[in-house]
């Protein structure tokens, strides 16, 4: 037999590595293409169309420094936000571009899952069939398809890459140990979920010492050193996070878990076991949202906790009759459950029962699944072997059409409530759109009943609801039925200034000046949100003080007020500051806010502005609401005069 380096030897046959990871990355690629067409779709216009932080590269402390939500400042995903402006700086606002940034890294992902596979010695085969799942599987729509997605993809990328640089070597040198620490702190910074990423370390390591069969204890105790880096780092995202968001824990509950109790909220998250195993086999019904009508909060006497309690006995034992053997159905049981309890509602309350985008970094688990059965498969007959090939592509077929009759549904915020009124018409969800349909159309005592029926499947915990439903009731003058509302929001959201604001409008319109004032006053003192909502609070104080008589504070917030560039742009605050003026005898100034007002009125309201005779403090007008046209904000004016700081 001729040595290897002999000259007539043949050059050995290397496995096509590279082509398998290619061939996995092209198929996301293809099976995502019609995600090119979408737009920007529901937490998209928010966190991405009408950012500032996110449209280039010119307001990095923002976008680095700064919640992910401005308005709920729960969160901080500053690697997320940064891709954003990133791409912005690139492309501007098209979502195309995005979508196909969004694509890529998917493409990125599944050839990471099918290489992670490699290097852990699955083979080649089952590397194949696991990017093949990963890439093609109908669960990841809503993360890759929608904008916002790019958080659950970029932390999952990350995780990916941590695990095959722990791998790469037995012996983890401080290079590799940094590397590691660091892309951890770049998967946190792209979304939480990635919280437990050491534990999915060690889940990858007890299948890389599979064969020395290494007890947990001893799998723990090799990788102390590591661990110990990895709490620094996690200890370097805490403070930022909290330094930007001024809190620990995460989103805000979903606002169906607000008020329950820990033993309900428990009973209900083991309620949600079997659905995950429904989505991750049998993707067939897709929602954007779980709950509570489709997944209800339950409590301990109800059938289904017990079946999710017997599913997961079932798989701890299947995790434990694994580990004594290859342990690559333990390591698939581990890494889920690792990487969807942060997300579980177990630990704490999240914002969410279930929803598809946080099962793209679990759904991880079925590649540890593929060596096992390819591996079983491969002892059978040619011809079981050839109907295994046979179903598993038909099964990769199904999953790619569906992920790609998917994948529109999420091209706009129509489009996405569309599909859930053509699958689940009983979500609550559902019926506030079409509340909200109906008040864009003018039919605001028809919008009322899809309001309520929203509102009462939440318990009417939905701040944004329970604000849109208060503005509808006070344009249809039915005053008495918004201030139960109002107080009820006041109490669950402690943070929330809107809820405060709205109360402090109704009482001034009531003549209930000193408790608006109260309430305006608590408004101010809520953590970052008082500052960012400012001009709002003085514009309200103005109207409070002035029907007080107390006219020297109320020139003083009305001036502070007219500060604000969105205040401003109003009719109302201009109006109530030429009456202030006119009050006060200063003619000339009255003469000049009544101009800005006017100029910012269409043509049959301008002559509805006057100061003789004065206007009532519960003029439409003054008070800026009502059906009267051309009351609403329009485009700055650089016509208008500069407000005085001083009296």
């Amino acid at each position: 037999m001729p040595h290897p380096s002999a000259p007539d030897a043949p050059a050995p046959r290397h496995p096509p590595y590279a082509l398998v990871l290619g061939a996995v990355a092209l198929l996301a690629l293809v099976v995502y293409a019609n995600a090119l067409r979408n737009g920007y779709a529901l937490d998209d216009e928010r966190i991405i169309l009408l950012n500032p932080a996110v449209h280039g590269l010119g307001n990095l402390h923002a976008t680095l420094l700064e919640p992910y939500w401005k308005e709920a400042a729960d969160l901080y995903r500053p690697v997320t936000l940064l891709s954003f402006a990133a791409g912005w700086a690139v492309h501007g606002g098209a979502p195309g571009p995005m979508h196909l940034v969004n694509a890529l890294l998917h493409a990125l992902c599944s050839a990471g899952v099918a290489l992670l596979v490699l290097r852990l010695r699955g083979g080649l085969a089952a590397a194949a069939l696991a990017g093949a799942v990963f890439a093609v599987h109908p669960v990841h729509v809503e993360a890759v398809a929608n904008g916002v997605g790019r958080a659950e993809v970029l932390a999952t990328l990350c995780v990916l890459a941590g695990c095959l640089v722990y791998l790469k070597a037995p012996r983890l040198s401080p290079g590799r140990m940094a590397a590691v620490a660091g892309l951890y702190l770049l998967a946190l910074g792209s979304k939480e979920i990635a919280v437990g990423f050491p534990g999915l370390l060690l889940v990858v390591d007890a299948l890389r010492s599979r064969e020395e069969r290494k007890t947990a204890w001893a799998i723990v105790r090799g990788n102390l050193p590591l661990l110990g880096v990895l709490a620094a780092a996690l200890g370097v995202y805490v403070l930022l996070r909290g330094a930007a968001t001024g809190g620990l824990l995460g989103a805000a509950p979903a606002p169906y878990l607000i008020g329950v109790s820990a033993a309900r909220r428990v009973a209900t998250a083991v309620r949600v076991w079997p659905e995950y195993l429904r989505l991750l086999f049998w993707p067939a019904d897709l929602s954007a949202e779980w709950g509570p009508d489709t997944i209800g909060v339950v409590g301990w006497g109800s059938p289904r906790v017990w079946l999710g309690l017997a599913v997961g006995a079932a798989l701890a034992a299947c995790a434990a009759l694994s580990w004594r053997r290859d342990r690559w159905v333990a390591a698939a049981t581990l890494w889920f459950a690792l990487a969807v309890l942060p997300v579980a509602n177990l630990l704490f309350v999240v914002g969410v029962i279930l929803s598809e985008r946080s099962l793209y970094l679990p759904s991880v688990a079925l590649a540890f699944v593929c060596p096992p059965l390819v591996a079983a498969l491969s002892r059978a007959r040619r011809e079981a072997r050839t109907a295994a090939a046979a179903g598993a592509a038909a099964l990769l077929l199904l999953g790619a059409g569906r992920t790609w009759t998917r994948t529109p549904d999420w091209e706009s915020s129509r489009t996405v409530h569309a599909s859930m009124m053509r699958d689940h018409p009983e979500l609550w969800w559902v019926h506030w759109n079409a509340a909200t349909i109906l008040v864009r159309q003018g039919r605001l005592v028809e919008a009322l009943p899809w309001y309520r029926s929203a509102m009462d499947k939440v318990g009417w915990n939905h701040e944004l609801m329970d604000v849109g439903y208060v503005l509808t009731l006070r344009d249809v003058g039915r005053f008495p039925e918004a201030e139960p509302v109002l107080r009820h929001a006041v109490r669950t959201f402690r943070r929330a200034v809107p809820p405060h604001l709205l109360l402090a409008s109704l009482l001034i319109d009531q003549g209930r000046y000193p408790e608006a004032l109260q309430l305006l006053d608590t408004a101010a003192r809520i953590p970052r949100f008082g500052a960012l909502s400012a001009g709002e609070i003085a514009d309200q104080r103005a109207l409070a003080y002035d029907g007080m008589g107390r006219l020297g504070p109320a020139l003083e917030a009305r001036r502070a007020s007219l500060r604000d560039p969105q205040i401003r742009r109003g009719i109302s605050p201009w109006y109530h500051y030429a009456r202030l003026l006119a009050e006060v005898g200063d003619s000339v100034r009255a003469r000049d806010a009544l101009e800005a007002a006017r100029s910012q009125a269409a043509p049959q309201v301008r002559a509805l502005l006057t100061l003789d005779p004065l206007p009532s403090l519960r003029s439409p007008l003054i008070r800026g609401w009502g059906s009267l046209p051309g009351t609403g904000p329009r485009r700055p004016d650089p016509a208008l005069p500069p407000v005085p700081r001083g009296g």
